[in-house]
């Protein structure tokens, strides 16, 4: 929060006397229609907290959790490689639009990855009502905080079988294993990475462009593997908490936003002629 507050500050400070024309550009250069003023300071330091705690952090899980998935499964890694280097003959090809839109196993991996360890694990509480409530036959009093934490409906057997499993071609109608085939509708139904309604994340198509855009480019020009004797990131076996022993799952605690470690990469440079 400090840190958010002190680039909103440093950012404020430059004005409108600068060729960037980032977010804080158009947030300095906003005013309301009816009554002529801009935002305040702690308005703006709101955006600055959205931006960069909401908006990059949860990215950057998403992305390393991709990472992760993909060098702890070979056939999966193998599988996106080929799609992005068959469709792509440059790298400054992989730009937004229609090509890199149509890498649908790339944007499988980072669903699968954002199902198994989502950026916001928990859930939004909502408290209960006068009079109370029952909720798959429970009873829940009133003044009570309850919600469906991200993660859990990410591993609903109903909505995900295998759901322990990294499995992009769950996300896929033809290319869905056949006891995951009927599944694939309710796949897309249940993915709450984002959340849903009105209070979706704004910044989500954003975030995909970021995603599909990085990882391409990074399976593009690089061959990518586990760093040896390195596990950051993996459950372990020792571990007593209920499910940190999973090793082949990505490791977040919530905060939130996911706090994470790893995972830890070795990159190569691709040989072209």
């Amino acid at each position: 929060m400090q840190f958010s507050r002190s680039q909103a500050m440093e950012r404020t400070k430059q004005g409108l006397e600068t060729d960037r024309k980032d977010f804080f550009y158009y947030l300095l250069n906003a005013n309301d229609p009816e009554t002529g003023r801009g935002f305040s300071t702690d308005e703006l330091w709101g955006e600055s907290n959205l931006l960069i705690i909401a908006g990059s952090d949860t990215t950057s899980t998403a992305m390393a959790a991709t990472f992760f998935y993909l060098a702890h499964n070979e056939a999966a890694l193998r599988k996106c490689v080929k799609q992005v280097r068959e469709t792509f003959g440059d790298v400054e090809e992989i730009v937004n639009g229609a090509k890199l839109n149509a890498c649908n196993y790339l944007r499988a991996c980072i669903d699968e990855a954002m199902r198994m360890s989502p950026p916001v694990g928990g859930g939004l509480p909502r408290t209960i009502l006068p009079g109370g409530i029952t909720i798959d036959g429970h009873f829940v009093p009133e003044g009570i905080d309850v919600c469906v934490p991200h993660y859990t409906l990410h591993h609903n057997e109903n909505c995900y079988p295998d759901p322990f499993s990294y499995v992009p071609e769950r996300w896929i109608p033809d290319q869905a294993p056949p006891y995951l085939a009927s599944h694939v509708e309710k796949a897309h139904a249940a993915f709450c990475a984002f959340s849903i309604g009105p209070r979706g994340c704004i910044g989500r198509g954003l975030a995909y462009v970021e995603l599909m855009t990085t990882m391409a480019r990074c399976l593009w020009l690089y061959d990518i593997r586990l760093a040896p004797g390195e596990h950051k990131g993996e459950g372990r076996q020792d571990e007593r908490e209920c499910g940190r022993q999973r090793i082949a799952e990505y490791q977040l605690r919530d905060t939130f936003t996911s706090a994470k470690d790893g995972p830890c990469l070795q990159f190569r440079g691709v040989a072209r002629e």
